[in-house]
Protein backbone atom coordinates (compact mmCIF):
# COMPACT_ATOMS: atom_id res chain seq x y z
CA UNK A 1 0.00 0.00 0.00
CA UNK A 2 2.89 2.38 0.69
CA UNK A 3 4.05 1.87 -2.88
CA UNK A 4 0.61 2.92 -4.16
CA UNK A 5 0.67 6.00 -1.95
CA UNK A 6 4.13 6.91 -3.24
CA UNK A 7 3.02 6.39 -6.84
CA UNK A 8 0.00 8.61 -6.32
CA UNK A 9 2.03 11.49 -4.91
CA UNK A 10 4.68 11.15 -7.59
CA UNK A 11 1.93 11.59 -10.18
CA UNK A 12 0.54 14.61 -8.33
CA UNK A 13 3.97 16.25 -8.05
CA UNK A 14 4.73 15.64 -11.73
CA UNK A 15 1.38 17.16 -12.70
CA UNK A 16 1.98 20.24 -10.54
CA UNK A 17 5.55 20.62 -11.79
CA UNK A 18 4.62 20.34 -15.47
CA UNK A 19 1.70 22.77 -15.35
CA UNK A 20 2.89 25.24 -12.74
CA UNK A 21 6.44 24.64 -11.55
CA UNK A 22 8.08 24.35 -14.96
CA UNK A 23 6.48 27.47 -16.54
CA UNK A 24 7.34 29.55 -13.46
CA UNK A 25 10.90 28.22 -13.26
CA UNK A 26 11.35 28.63 -17.01
CA UNK A 27 10.16 32.24 -16.85
CA UNK A 28 12.52 33.07 -13.98
CA UNK A 29 15.46 31.47 -15.78
CA UNK A 30 14.58 33.18 -19.04
CA UNK A 31 14.42 36.59 -17.39
CA UNK A 32 17.82 36.10 -15.80
CA UNK A 33 19.39 34.91 -19.06
CA UNK A 34 17.30 36.75 -21.64
CA UNK A 35 19.29 37.52 -24.71
CA UNK A 36 18.56 39.03 -28.11
CA UNK A 37 17.38 35.79 -29.73
CA UNK A 38 14.21 37.51 -30.93
CA UNK A 39 16.16 40.45 -32.37
CA UNK A 40 17.76 40.12 -35.78
CA UNK A 41 21.45 40.85 -36.17
CA UNK A 42 20.63 43.36 -38.92
CA UNK A 43 18.11 45.98 -37.86
CA UNK A 44 18.57 48.22 -40.90
CA UNK A 45 16.93 47.44 -44.27
CA UNK A 46 18.82 44.80 -46.20
CA UNK A 47 20.21 45.44 -49.65
CA UNK A 48 18.57 43.40 -52.40
CA UNK A 49 21.49 40.99 -52.65
CA UNK A 50 21.23 40.21 -48.92
CA UNK A 51 17.64 38.97 -49.17
CA UNK A 52 17.54 35.16 -49.40
CA UNK A 53 15.32 33.52 -51.98
CA UNK A 54 12.17 32.12 -50.38
CA UNK A 55 9.71 29.42 -51.40
CA UNK A 56 6.40 29.39 -49.52
CA UNK A 57 4.72 25.98 -49.57
CA UNK A 58 1.03 25.80 -48.68
CA UNK A 59 -0.46 22.27 -48.40
CA UNK A 60 -4.11 22.45 -49.45
CA UNK A 61 -6.75 19.84 -48.70
CA UNK A 62 -10.36 20.98 -49.19
CA UNK A 63 -9.71 24.60 -48.20
CA UNK A 64 -12.38 26.24 -50.36
CA UNK A 65 -13.51 28.36 -47.41
CA UNK A 66 -10.18 30.12 -47.00
CA UNK A 67 -8.04 29.66 -50.12
CA UNK A 68 -8.95 33.00 -51.73
CA UNK A 69 -8.10 34.93 -48.56
CA UNK A 70 -4.81 33.02 -48.31
CA UNK A 71 -3.77 33.89 -51.86
CA UNK A 72 -4.69 37.56 -51.38
CA UNK A 73 -2.69 37.58 -48.14
CA UNK A 74 0.43 36.07 -49.71
CA UNK A 75 0.18 38.41 -52.71
CA UNK A 76 0.35 41.34 -50.29
CA UNK A 77 3.63 40.26 -48.67
CA UNK A 78 6.35 42.91 -48.70
CA UNK A 79 9.31 41.08 -50.20
CA UNK A 80 11.40 41.38 -53.38
CA UNK A 81 9.26 39.58 -55.95
CA UNK A 82 12.27 38.20 -57.81
CA UNK A 83 13.27 36.37 -54.62
CA UNK A 84 9.85 34.88 -53.85
CA UNK A 85 7.80 31.95 -55.14
CA UNK A 86 4.67 30.32 -53.78
CA UNK A 87 3.58 26.70 -54.20
CA UNK A 88 -0.04 25.75 -53.62
CA UNK A 89 0.07 21.98 -53.19
CA UNK A 90 -3.46 20.64 -53.78
CA UNK A 91 -3.49 17.24 -52.13
CA UNK A 92 -6.31 15.40 -53.86
CA UNK A 93 -8.91 18.07 -53.11
CA UNK A 94 -12.53 17.03 -53.64
CA UNK A 95 -14.07 20.48 -53.16
CA UNK A 96 -13.72 23.71 -55.16
CA UNK A 97 -10.26 24.60 -53.85
CA UNK A 98 -8.63 24.32 -57.29
CA UNK A 99 -11.17 26.47 -59.15
CA UNK A 100 -11.20 29.09 -56.40
CA UNK A 101 -7.40 29.16 -56.28
CA UNK A 102 -7.16 29.70 -60.04
CA UNK A 103 -9.74 32.49 -59.88
CA UNK A 104 -7.93 34.11 -56.96
CA UNK A 105 -4.60 33.96 -58.80
CA UNK A 106 -6.19 35.81 -61.71
CA UNK A 107 -7.34 38.52 -59.29
CA UNK A 108 -4.44 38.71 -56.83
CA UNK A 109 -1.55 36.89 -58.48
CA UNK A 110 0.76 39.86 -58.78
CA UNK A 111 4.27 39.77 -57.41
CA UNK A 112 5.85 36.36 -56.81
CA UNK A 113 5.94 33.35 -59.11
CA UNK A 114 2.94 31.14 -58.30
CA UNK A 115 2.85 27.39 -58.79
CA UNK A 116 -0.10 25.04 -58.45
CA UNK A 117 0.95 21.45 -57.81
CA UNK A 118 -2.13 19.26 -58.09
CA UNK A 119 -1.95 15.74 -56.68
CA UNK A 120 -4.53 13.52 -58.33
CA UNK A 121 -5.18 11.59 -55.12
CA UNK A 122 -4.72 12.45 -51.47
CA UNK A 123 -1.24 11.35 -50.38
CA UNK A 124 -1.09 13.12 -47.01
CA UNK A 125 0.55 16.30 -45.75
CA UNK A 126 3.96 14.80 -44.97
CA UNK A 127 4.28 13.17 -48.39
CA UNK A 128 3.36 16.51 -49.98
CA UNK A 129 5.95 18.37 -47.90
CA UNK A 130 8.68 15.85 -48.68
CA UNK A 131 7.90 16.07 -52.39
CA UNK A 132 7.70 19.85 -52.60
CA UNK A 133 10.61 20.71 -50.29
CA UNK A 134 12.85 18.31 -52.21
CA UNK A 135 12.06 20.31 -55.38
CA UNK A 136 12.72 23.71 -53.80
CA UNK A 137 15.82 25.52 -55.04
CA UNK A 138 15.52 28.58 -52.79
CA UNK A 139 17.67 29.47 -49.81
CA UNK A 140 14.72 29.46 -47.42
CA UNK A 141 11.51 27.42 -47.30
CA UNK A 142 8.45 28.70 -45.46
CA UNK A 143 5.60 26.35 -44.56
CA UNK A 144 2.17 27.84 -43.97
CA UNK A 145 -1.38 26.58 -43.45
CA UNK A 146 -4.05 27.62 -45.93
CA UNK A 147 -6.20 28.94 -43.07
CA UNK A 148 -3.51 31.26 -41.65
CA UNK A 149 -2.91 34.91 -42.53
CA UNK A 150 0.66 36.18 -42.32
CA UNK A 151 1.76 39.75 -41.55
CA UNK A 152 2.88 41.64 -44.64
CA UNK A 153 6.39 42.17 -43.27
CA UNK A 154 6.84 38.60 -42.01
CA UNK A 155 9.36 37.59 -44.68
CA UNK A 156 11.38 40.78 -44.33
CA UNK A 157 11.69 40.23 -40.58
CA UNK A 158 12.63 36.60 -41.11
CA UNK A 159 15.25 37.53 -43.72
CA UNK A 160 17.02 39.73 -41.17
CA UNK A 161 17.28 36.76 -38.83
CA UNK A 162 18.62 34.51 -41.58
CA UNK A 163 21.33 37.09 -42.30
CA UNK A 164 22.94 35.45 -39.27
CA UNK A 165 24.37 32.18 -40.57
CA UNK A 166 23.87 30.50 -37.18
CA UNK A 167 20.08 30.78 -37.50
CA UNK A 168 18.45 27.71 -39.03
CA UNK A 169 14.78 28.22 -38.13
CA UNK A 170 12.52 31.24 -37.65
CA UNK A 171 9.14 30.79 -35.97
CA UNK A 172 6.21 33.19 -35.97
CA UNK A 173 3.63 33.79 -33.25
CA UNK A 174 0.18 32.20 -33.50
CA UNK A 175 -3.03 34.13 -32.86
CA UNK A 176 -6.65 32.94 -33.03
CA UNK A 177 -9.30 35.12 -34.64
CA UNK A 178 -12.03 32.88 -33.23
CA UNK A 179 -11.92 30.03 -30.74
CA UNK A 180 -13.19 28.81 -27.40
CA UNK A 181 -12.09 30.62 -24.27
CA UNK A 182 -10.11 27.58 -23.19
CA UNK A 183 -8.36 27.33 -26.56
CA UNK A 184 -7.44 31.03 -26.58
CA UNK A 185 -6.08 30.78 -23.03
CA UNK A 186 -4.08 27.70 -24.03
CA UNK A 187 -2.44 29.43 -27.00
CA UNK A 188 -1.65 32.52 -24.93
CA UNK A 189 0.05 30.20 -22.45
CA UNK A 190 1.95 28.44 -25.24
CA UNK A 191 3.12 31.78 -26.66
CA UNK A 192 4.61 32.80 -23.32
CA UNK A 193 6.29 29.42 -22.85
CA UNK A 194 7.82 29.51 -26.35
CA UNK A 195 9.09 33.05 -25.80
CA UNK A 196 10.77 31.95 -22.57
CA UNK A 197 12.20 28.83 -24.20
CA UNK A 198 13.62 30.95 -27.03
CA UNK A 199 15.21 33.33 -24.54
CA UNK A 200 16.81 30.43 -22.69
CA UNK A 201 17.92 28.28 -25.63
CA UNK A 202 15.40 27.56 -28.43
CA UNK A 203 11.62 27.27 -28.80
CA UNK A 204 10.51 23.66 -28.49
CA UNK A 205 9.02 23.40 -31.96
CA UNK A 206 7.23 25.94 -34.13
CA UNK A 207 3.63 26.96 -34.68
CA UNK A 208 2.72 24.99 -37.79
CA UNK A 209 0.68 27.86 -39.22
CA UNK A 210 3.90 29.57 -40.39
CA UNK A 211 7.59 28.88 -39.92
CA UNK A 212 10.73 29.10 -42.03
CA UNK A 213 13.99 27.15 -42.29
CA UNK A 214 17.12 26.89 -44.40
CA UNK A 215 16.43 24.51 -47.26
CA UNK A 216 19.97 23.08 -47.12
CA UNK A 217 19.38 21.83 -43.55
CA UNK A 218 16.23 19.86 -44.37
CA UNK A 219 16.06 16.09 -44.64
CA UNK A 220 12.96 14.05 -45.60
CA UNK A 221 10.53 13.29 -42.79
CA UNK A 222 9.27 9.76 -42.13
CA UNK A 223 5.93 9.51 -43.92
CA UNK A 224 4.12 8.69 -40.67
CA UNK A 225 5.29 11.91 -38.97
CA UNK A 226 2.43 13.56 -37.11
CA UNK A 227 3.82 16.87 -35.79
CA UNK A 228 6.10 18.15 -38.54
CA UNK A 229 6.21 21.56 -36.85
CA UNK A 230 8.16 20.03 -33.97
CA UNK A 231 10.24 17.31 -35.57
CA UNK A 232 11.43 19.33 -38.59
CA UNK A 233 12.71 22.42 -36.71
CA UNK A 234 14.14 20.44 -33.80
CA UNK A 235 16.11 18.26 -36.21
CA UNK A 236 17.76 21.46 -37.40
CA UNK A 237 18.43 22.56 -33.82
CA UNK A 238 20.08 19.19 -33.19
CA UNK A 239 22.47 20.04 -36.03
CA UNK A 240 23.72 22.97 -33.97
CA UNK A 241 21.72 25.79 -35.54
CA UNK A 242 19.65 28.36 -33.68
CA UNK A 243 15.87 28.58 -33.73
CA UNK A 244 14.38 32.06 -33.32
CA UNK A 245 10.91 32.83 -31.98
CA UNK A 246 9.94 36.30 -33.19
CA UNK A 247 6.77 37.63 -31.60
CA UNK A 248 6.63 40.49 -34.12
CA UNK A 249 5.89 37.92 -36.86
CA UNK A 250 2.20 37.34 -36.22
CA UNK A 251 0.08 34.65 -37.88
CA UNK A 252 -3.71 34.81 -37.57
CA UNK A 253 -5.84 31.67 -37.77
CA UNK A 254 -8.97 32.10 -39.92
CA UNK A 255 -10.69 28.80 -39.37
CA UNK A 256 -12.84 28.44 -36.29
CA UNK A 257 -12.50 25.24 -34.29
CA UNK A 258 -15.72 23.43 -33.58
CA UNK A 259 -15.86 21.05 -30.64
CA UNK A 260 -15.91 17.83 -32.65
CA UNK A 261 -13.18 19.04 -35.01
CA UNK A 262 -11.13 20.40 -32.10
CA UNK A 263 -11.32 17.11 -30.19
CA UNK A 264 -10.05 15.16 -33.19
CA UNK A 265 -7.27 17.67 -33.70
CA UNK A 266 -6.21 17.19 -30.09
CA UNK A 267 -6.24 13.41 -30.54
CA UNK A 268 -3.73 13.92 -33.36
CA UNK A 269 -1.62 16.30 -31.27
CA UNK A 270 -1.58 13.84 -28.37
CA UNK A 271 -0.31 11.06 -30.62
CA UNK A 272 2.21 13.46 -32.11
CA UNK A 273 3.50 14.48 -28.68
CA UNK A 274 4.32 10.87 -27.82
CA UNK A 275 5.82 10.18 -31.24
CA UNK A 276 8.10 13.22 -31.16
CA UNK A 277 9.24 12.47 -27.60
CA UNK A 278 10.34 9.02 -28.76
CA UNK A 279 11.94 10.08 -32.03
CA UNK A 280 13.82 13.08 -30.65
CA UNK A 281 14.94 11.52 -27.38
CA UNK A 282 18.44 12.83 -28.20
CA UNK A 283 17.21 16.20 -26.95
CA UNK A 284 17.19 14.75 -23.43
CA UNK A 285 20.98 14.33 -23.43
CA UNK A 286 22.23 16.29 -20.37
CA UNK A 287 25.10 17.62 -22.48
CA UNK A 288 22.55 19.73 -24.31
CA UNK A 289 21.99 21.75 -21.15
CA UNK A 290 18.92 23.96 -21.25
CA UNK A 291 17.56 22.14 -24.32
CA UNK A 292 17.49 18.89 -22.33
CA UNK A 293 15.86 20.62 -19.36
CA UNK A 294 13.11 22.12 -21.54
CA UNK A 295 12.53 18.95 -23.52
CA UNK A 296 12.20 16.74 -20.44
CA UNK A 297 10.12 19.24 -18.44
CA UNK A 298 7.93 20.29 -21.32
CA UNK A 299 7.50 17.99 -24.32
CA UNK A 300 8.52 14.68 -22.75
CA UNK A 301 6.35 15.17 -19.66
CA UNK A 302 3.48 16.41 -21.84
CA UNK A 303 3.69 13.20 -23.87
CA UNK A 304 3.25 10.92 -20.83
CA UNK A 305 0.92 13.21 -18.87
CA UNK A 306 -2.23 11.31 -19.98
CA UNK A 307 -0.80 8.13 -18.44
CA UNK A 308 0.21 10.03 -15.32
CA UNK A 309 -3.38 11.23 -14.99
CA UNK A 310 -4.78 7.72 -15.41
CA UNK A 311 -2.30 6.38 -12.86
CA UNK A 312 -3.31 9.08 -10.38
CA UNK A 313 -7.00 8.22 -10.82
CA UNK A 314 -6.44 4.48 -10.44
CA UNK A 315 -4.22 4.83 -7.36
CA UNK A 316 -6.73 7.22 -5.77
CA UNK A 317 -9.49 4.65 -6.30
CA UNK A 318 -7.36 1.86 -4.82
CA UNK A 319 -6.54 3.96 -1.74
CA UNK A 320 -10.19 5.00 -1.36
CA UNK A 321 -11.31 1.35 -1.48
CA UNK A 322 -8.79 0.67 1.28
CA UNK A 323 -10.90 2.88 3.53
CA UNK A 324 -8.93 6.14 3.61
CA UNK A 325 -11.23 9.13 4.13
CA UNK A 326 -8.73 11.53 2.54
CA UNK A 327 -8.40 9.52 -0.65
CA UNK A 328 -12.16 8.94 -0.76
CA UNK A 329 -12.58 12.73 -0.77
CA UNK A 330 -9.92 13.11 -3.45
CA UNK A 331 -11.63 10.46 -5.57
CA UNK A 332 -14.94 12.27 -5.22
CA UNK A 333 -13.27 15.51 -6.34
CA UNK A 334 -11.69 13.79 -9.33
CA UNK A 335 -14.99 12.23 -10.39
CA UNK A 336 -16.73 15.58 -9.96
CA UNK A 337 -14.11 17.30 -12.11
CA UNK A 338 -14.47 14.70 -14.84
CA UNK A 339 -18.27 15.01 -14.72
CA UNK A 340 -18.21 18.81 -14.85
CA UNK A 341 -15.70 18.75 -17.69
CA UNK A 342 -17.83 16.37 -19.71
CA UNK A 343 -20.94 18.45 -19.05
CA UNK A 344 -19.12 21.65 -19.96
CA UNK A 345 -17.94 20.11 -23.21
CA UNK A 346 -21.43 18.90 -24.12
CA UNK A 347 -22.88 22.34 -23.36
CA UNK A 348 -20.31 24.02 -25.52
CA UNK A 349 -18.57 25.67 -22.56
CA UNK A 350 -21.13 28.47 -22.26
CA UNK A 351 -22.47 30.27 -19.21
CA UNK A 352 -19.98 28.59 -16.92
CA UNK A 353 -17.33 30.08 -14.62
CA UNK A 354 -13.98 30.71 -16.29
CA UNK A 355 -12.18 28.27 -13.99
CA UNK A 356 -14.58 25.50 -15.01
CA UNK A 357 -14.08 26.34 -18.69
CA UNK A 358 -10.30 26.13 -18.36
CA UNK A 359 -10.40 22.92 -16.32
CA UNK A 360 -12.75 21.40 -18.87
CA UNK A 361 -10.42 22.31 -21.72
CA UNK A 362 -7.52 20.70 -19.85
CA UNK A 363 -9.36 17.50 -18.92
CA UNK A 364 -10.94 17.00 -22.35
CA UNK A 365 -7.56 17.70 -23.90
CA UNK A 366 -5.91 14.95 -21.88
CA UNK A 367 -8.77 12.59 -22.72
CA UNK A 368 -8.12 13.25 -26.41
CA UNK A 369 -4.36 12.88 -25.91
CA UNK A 370 -4.90 9.52 -24.20
CA UNK A 371 -6.84 8.24 -27.20
CA UNK A 372 -4.17 9.52 -29.58
CA UNK A 373 -1.32 8.00 -27.56
CA UNK A 374 -3.05 4.63 -27.40
CA UNK A 375 -3.66 4.65 -31.16
CA UNK A 376 0.03 5.35 -31.69
CA UNK A 377 1.12 2.58 -29.32
CA UNK A 378 -1.07 -0.04 -31.02
CA UNK A 379 0.17 0.94 -34.48
CA UNK A 380 -2.96 2.79 -35.60
CA UNK A 381 -1.39 6.23 -35.94
CA UNK A 382 -2.94 6.71 -39.38
CA UNK A 383 -6.33 7.03 -37.72
CA UNK A 384 -5.27 10.20 -35.91
CA UNK A 385 -5.27 12.00 -39.27
CA UNK A 386 -8.93 11.14 -39.81
CA UNK A 387 -10.76 14.40 -40.47
CA UNK A 388 -14.42 15.22 -40.04
CA UNK A 389 -16.49 14.80 -43.20
CA UNK A 390 -18.41 17.93 -42.28
CA UNK A 391 -17.54 20.67 -44.74
CA UNK A 392 -15.11 23.21 -43.32
CA UNK A 393 -16.89 26.44 -42.48
CA UNK A 394 -15.32 29.80 -43.13
CA UNK A 395 -14.57 31.88 -40.05
CA UNK A 396 -13.08 34.93 -41.70
CA UNK A 397 -13.66 37.93 -39.43
CA UNK A 398 -11.32 40.33 -41.25
CA UNK A 399 -10.21 40.64 -44.82
CA UNK A 400 -6.51 40.81 -45.69
CA UNK A 401 -5.29 43.83 -47.59
CA UNK A 402 -5.00 42.95 -51.23
CA UNK A 403 -1.97 43.60 -53.38
CA UNK A 404 -2.27 45.60 -56.61
CA UNK A 405 -3.99 43.27 -59.04
CA UNK A 406 -2.29 42.30 -62.29
CA UNK A 407 -3.75 39.74 -64.64
CA UNK A 408 -1.78 36.50 -65.00
CA UNK A 409 -1.56 34.14 -67.89
CA UNK A 410 -0.90 30.43 -67.74
CA UNK A 411 2.53 29.96 -69.33
CA UNK A 412 3.43 26.41 -68.56
CA UNK A 413 1.65 23.14 -67.95
CA UNK A 414 3.23 19.75 -67.60
CA UNK A 415 2.26 16.46 -66.06
CA UNK A 416 4.81 14.67 -63.92
CA UNK A 417 3.86 11.11 -63.16
CA UNK A 418 5.33 8.89 -60.50
CA UNK A 419 4.01 5.61 -59.12
CA UNK A 420 3.17 7.16 -55.76
CA UNK A 421 2.09 10.72 -56.44
CA UNK A 422 0.86 11.86 -59.85
CA UNK A 423 1.04 15.63 -59.87
CA UNK A 424 0.20 18.41 -62.27
CA UNK A 425 2.40 21.52 -62.13
CA UNK A 426 1.19 24.95 -63.24
CA UNK A 427 3.07 28.25 -63.07
CA UNK A 428 1.89 31.84 -63.36
CA UNK A 429 4.48 34.36 -64.51
CA UNK A 430 4.75 38.05 -63.60
CA UNK A 431 3.99 39.56 -66.98
CA UNK A 432 0.65 41.17 -67.88
CA UNK A 433 -1.88 38.99 -69.66
CA UNK A 434 -1.99 39.27 -73.42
Amino acid sequence: MQMIVALFWICVLLFIYHHFGYPILLHIMARSRRRSTARPVYTEPLSLDRYPSVTIIVPVYNEAAVIEAKIANLAALSYPVEKLSVVLALDGCTDESKALAQAALTRYGGGPIWHIAEYVSNIGKIAVLNDQISKATSDIVALSNASALVDADALVLAAKHFADNSVGVVCGTYRLIAGSEGEIAYWNYQTQVKADEAALAAPMGAHGAFYLFRCSLWSPLPVDTINDDFILPMRIVLQGYRAVYDQSIVVMELEQSYRKHEFRRRVRIGAGNLQQAIRLVRLSNPRRGYLAFMFLSGKALRAIMPFIGITALVTTALLAVDGSAIYSLLLACEVALLSVSLTSSLLGQTNLPRLIVWLSYLVIGYAAATIGSLLLLVGQEKKVWFLSTVKKAAAIKTCPASAPVRQKRLVEEERVDSPSSPVKERRWDNSPSR
